[in-house]
């Protein structure tokens, strides 16, 4: 759908000049002379009537300027003249199929809304908010930061008397910590009692290195907004309270492509099984490094990695937090490409790491659009989201009651909500109460039970209120954005144009198939008569008729060769020398062909008769028989039809337009039309 539609949109000059040559005037309409510079015409000005329909010069430059790339757009008399004829064409087809109601479609008018949807999607954004996170992240970047924390665990629906709790024991620990408290002791107390991070466990707290988009947002931006040995206060996420500590920070080390051997330890490998590998790690190390062994040969021979052992033991390009650790520091201390580090040992065994490439942080105009992407998937995309909605609810006088949303809760029935089978007439709720105004319309009670009906999941993960607040949050979001988009064709007059196009090309493309792509391939009787009169447009060149012999060896050659002398047909040599189990064959080719439409052919004297012997190679021999010289005649519509049949279009589309520009008259205002040309 939405494919024939940008084709559609994509023949609004090509179908256009199927009617008249560029430059040719129309029916009815008066070529404008040269004349001196008229002064500008406003874009609410009519430069022309179609039917009595205006166009303004406003939406004839808007198309003018974007189908004429290339800065062929110069408003010289013949381009404007030229692309007028075209859009006049354009026009009166829309004028046609919207005569037609075309637009009432029920399968065109759901494309529309589909690829109104789509569209809207890049208006509704808060562009000043994201341009900022986008250009943030970047800068962001060029840093990277050793972090380390303390987590109190709070899930993000908890009530808010646990979610208070959890808040004052995070400043609880971030007290004793500023009192001296071991940092990666309170960590590991927190992972304990607190539902803190398990991992602290283990490393008290520290994350070591990351970059831009490896963590939830508040978070990295805690991180972020910290100086060397700071400590944050309590930042929320979804994972509860984090008290931060920033260890370090250092210029980005871009990203780094590596190879590696790996000679792999056990899961609870004992310290002799860890030592016995790095005895083979060092002694393979000692190979490469005194030239014994070639590097791919190592990886072939001794590398246990079954992903990387096909490819050189190439892995793919990472950067930092992107492995563990210790693989990470050892990969970038290689000084330059080409380097072989000493093995390291982790988890997962002895590596060795050969340095590939390295590269670094790209310039923004290079990643833009990247960062882009990442920004919208990112947990830091509602941020621009939660401005946007804030923005439209303050530009159209939101306003709520909490009282009357208060009692609709309560009227909820906690078991219906938590099983998702929740029905609109079972809340006992009057459902005329008013829950929020926007834009001076009423939402009421009984348009969120809808809702709810529609949108509640069977969920135990969050309180009944808890749900319920989520639910209204994403009911209100959405009527606000549902109201944006409504408006967006008054509020921003480049979607209202990209839609109209849009619109006007769907239309095009449906009235055209009818009246002329479709016609011409199903009117058989319209296209043989068409062919018939046209017969002289469809001609064969001279064309030799001829048979190509190809034979395997030269003795069969001979012998074909022989019984083609003889009058013999292809089909009797055939028969007569390939024999079965013989390696020994000929086969025929026959044809008419042109001159030109095979070298073989063309290489002939082109007169009847029996060509001699050419041999091809060590192994193959070749000859033709040329069995007649075929006079230059028409060409049957079979032959032709492809030709025919786009002939025979361009034949329907000009009748087509003829009558289209009888029906619908156009009128051009001069003076306007004048105004836009600039030499």
């Amino acid at each position: 759908m939405i494919r024939k539609s940008i084709l559609a949109l994509s023949t609004l000059i090509t179908l256009a000049s199927y009617g008249q040559k560029a430059g040719a005037p129309a029916a009815g309409t008066v070529a404008p002379k040269a004349s001196a510079i008229a002064p500008k015409a406003e874009k609410s000005a009519v430069i022309f009537t179609v039917d009595k329909q205006p166009v303004t010069v406003g939406e004839f430059e808007y198309v003018y300027t974007k189908n004429n790339i290339n800065n062929q757009a110069d408003y010289s008399e013949k381009s404007l003249t030229d692309y007028l004829n075209l859009y006049e064409n354009f026009r009166l087809k829309v004028r046609e199929a919207e005569a037609m109601k075309l637009d009432t479609i029920s399968s065109l008018k759901n494309e529309l809304e589909g690829y109104r949807k789509q569209l809207a999607k890049s208006y509704l954004t808060d562009k000043e908010i994201t341009d900022h996170l986008i250009q943030e992240a970047y800068e962001r970047s060029k840093q990277e930061v050793n972090v380390s924390h303390i987590l109190i665990g709070c899930d993000e629906s908890a009530n808010p008397s646990d979610t208070l709790i959890a808040y004052n024991k995070a400043l609880d620990y971030r007290a004793r910590l500023l009192k001296g408290e071991d940092f990666a002791k309170l960590a590991k107390e927190a992972a304990e009692k607190e539902k803190g991070d398990p991992s602290a466990k283990e490393n008290g707290g520290t994350l070591g290195w990351f970059t831009v988009f490896q963590t939830v947002y508040p978070f990295e931006s805690a991180a972020y907004g910290l100086k060397p040995g700071d400590v944050s206060g309590p930042v929320r996420s979804q994972f509860g309270y984090h008290i931060v500590k920033l260890n370090k920070t250092r210029p980005a080390q871009g990203e780094i492509h590596v190879a590696e051997v790996l000679i792999k330890t056990p899961e609870k490998a004992t310290a002799e099984e860890i030592a016995k590998a790095k005895v083979r790690a060092d002694s393979i190390y000692n190979l490469i490094a005194l030239g014994k062994t070639k590097w791919d040969d190592a990886v072939t021979a001794f590398s246990e990695d079954r992903t990387s052992k096909n490819k050189k033991g190439e892995l793919q390009w990472f950067g930092v937090g992107r492995m563990m650790p210790e693989f990470e520091e050892a990969a970038y201390a290689l000084k330059k490409d080409g380097d072989i580090g000493k093995p390291i040992k982790t988890n997962y065994g002895w590596y060795i790491i050969k340095r590939l490439e390295k590269r670094a942080i790209p310039p923004f105009t290079e990643v833009k659009a990247d960062f882009k992407k990442k920004v919208e998937r990112d947990s830091r995309s509602s941020v621009a989201k939660t401005k946007l909605i804030d923005r439209i609810k303050r530009e159209n006088k939101f306003s709520e009651s909490l009282v009357t949303k208060r009692q609709f809760f309560d009227a909820v029935d906690t078991n219906q909500i938590r099983s998702g089978n929740l029905k609109a007439d079972s809340i006992k709720f009057s459902g005329n109460e008013i829950l929020f105004h926007l834009a001076g319309v009423a939402y009421k009670a009984k348009d969120f039970e809808q809702f709810l009906e529609k949108s509640a999941k069977r969920r135990n993960d969050k309180t009944k209120d808890g749900l319920l607040t989520e639910y209204y949050d994403n009911w209100v979001n959405q009527k606000c954005l549902d109201y944006e988009e409504s408006m967006l064709d008054k509020k921003k007059p480049e979607f209202a144009s990209l839609m109209k196009e849009y619109r006007d090309g769907i239309l095009l493309f449906e009235l055209t198939d009818r009246q002329v792509w479709g016609k011409a391939t199903k009117d058989t009787a319209g296209l043989q008569a068409y062919h018939e009169q046209n017969k002289g447009k469809y001609m064969w060149k001279e064309r030799a008729d001829v048979e190509i012999y190809n034979c395997s060896d030269k003795k069969i050659c001979d012998d074909a060769h022989a019984m083609a002398q003889s009058g013999k047909t292809g089909e009797e040599i055939q028969k007569a020398l390939n024999k079965e189990g013989s390696n020994s064959k000929v086969s025929v080719l026959s044809g008419k062909y042109e001159k030109g439409q095979y070298d073989v052919v063309d290489k002939s004297t082109w007169k009847k008769g029996l060509e001699p012997i050419t041999k091809i190679n060590d192994s193959s021999y070749q000859f033709i028989l040329v069995k007649e010289i075929i006079k230059p005649e028409p060409k049957s519509l079979k032959e032709a039809k492809g030709y025919a049949v786009s002939d025979y279009q361009e034949f329907l589309e000009k009748k087509w337009l003829a009558d289209l520009r009888q029906k619908y008259p156009i009128e051009v205002n001069q003076a306007v039309f004048k105004s836009l040309i600039k030499k």
